[in-house]
């Protein structure tokens, strides 16, 4: 799968391209955390597809996205070794989906509305299948009876497919958004290095920084979401092994989702996940060897975007909330492709 050598300048901005779509998986979060914008996993995915827009609209070559796929997730596997497997499925799946919706640029445009709604839908529903392994099938039937009893109604109501179905529509709506605006940004961006010429940031010494590799220390974290979800169980077990007040549902049904959601946690976490984990990390690895030279390219590079990346942030302050990631993306792209 080689990308052709057309014009030297061609696989410059490949190369670059490459290296942005690496940042963005791992530090465009931590920005986010920084200055607490939501729906951080929305805009992490969101970049990762108007990177692989940028890509098929500067470098139309065959194979060229998955090329870049790979490489992204050889980074992945270097810079953060614990990353949990769904997280490389997430990376495959966006690389794989933009190879062939771009195998024809004719619909440009319609190609990049269409990765990412897909893109953002399969976020959302590989969550919703996360919490139906973790919890089963009861966690939903719980979320019905509770707020069942909480509203009054004394009809049985599946409010938890309801909340499952949002769910879904909202990523899709957002994917909409955000397709329009990459296929936008994509084709305005050979403009702006001409009209936004205060966006040029001047060559420093500190583009040789050098980019650390995430700390190999094992993180034993675990997702605030299943954390609230187990302190809402045991309370709701409490309150209806105990009698306080009139029973939400009944004790054993919380004991019995709690149980199976440790259960399960405790055989991914220590048994199915490190096993995956490693056949991922071979294969990643045999394609690190035959991939040495794009590598090394990147690795090059990454200090340089490393820089344009966290400088362009500094000089988007200015805007506040979703209108400093326009003015961010503007910044960015007018220096990666210059």
């Amino acid at each position: 799968m080689k990308v052709e050598d057309t014009i030297s300048f061609d696989r410059q901005i490949y190369y670059r391209l490459i290296a942005l779509w690496v940042l963005c998986e791992a530090v465009l979060g931590g920005l986010m955390h920084a200055v607490k914008i939501p729906f951080t996993g929305i805009v992490v995915s969101s970049g990762a597809v108007i990177c692989i827009c940028l890509i098929a609209y500067y470098v139309p070559v065959k194979g060229a996205i998955l090329k870049a796929t790979i490489t992204v997730a050889i980074f992945k596997m270097m810079f953060s070794p614990h990353t949990p497997p769904t997280a490389y499925i997430a990376v495959f799946f966006q690389g794989l989906l933009g190879q062939i919706l771009f195998f024809n640029l004719k619909y440009f445009r319609l190609s990049c509305i269409l990765l990412a709604v897909l893109a953002l839908v399969e976020s959302s529903i590989q969550r919703i299948i996360v919490l139906t392994v973790l919890y089963g099938n009861d966690l939903w039937l719980a979320i019905n009876e509770f707020i069942r009893k909480v509203t009054g109604d004394p009809e049985i109501t599946n409010y938890s497919l309801a909340i499952a179905i949002g769910y879904v529509i909202l990523h899709a709506f957002v994917g909409v958004m955000v397709g329009v605006f990459a296929g936008s940004i994509v084709r305005q961006s050979k403009l702006w290095s001409i009209l936004h010429k205060e966006y040029l940031i001047p060559y420093s010494d500190e583009i040789h920084s050098e980019i650390k590799p995430v700390s190999t220390k094992k993180r034993k974290k675990i997702k605030y979401i299943f954390v609230f979800i187990w302190i809402a169980l045991i309370i709701l077990f409490l309150q209806s092994y105990l009698h306080i007040g009139k029973p939400l549902m009944p004790s054993q049904l919380p004991l019995q989702i709690l149980l199976r959601s440790l259960l399960i946690v405790l055989t991914w976490y220590f048994l199915l996940s490190p096993i995956i984990s490693s056949f991922i990390k071979k294969w990643l690895s045999r394609q690190q060897i035959k991939s040495k030279n794009d590598i090394n390219q990147v690795i090059l590079l990454l200090p340089s975007t490393k820089y344009i990346f966290l400088k362009s942030w500094t000089l988007s302050s200015s805007a506040k909330g979703w209108k400093r990631l326009l003015v961010f993306c503007k910044i960015v792209l007018v220096n990666t492709l210059r």
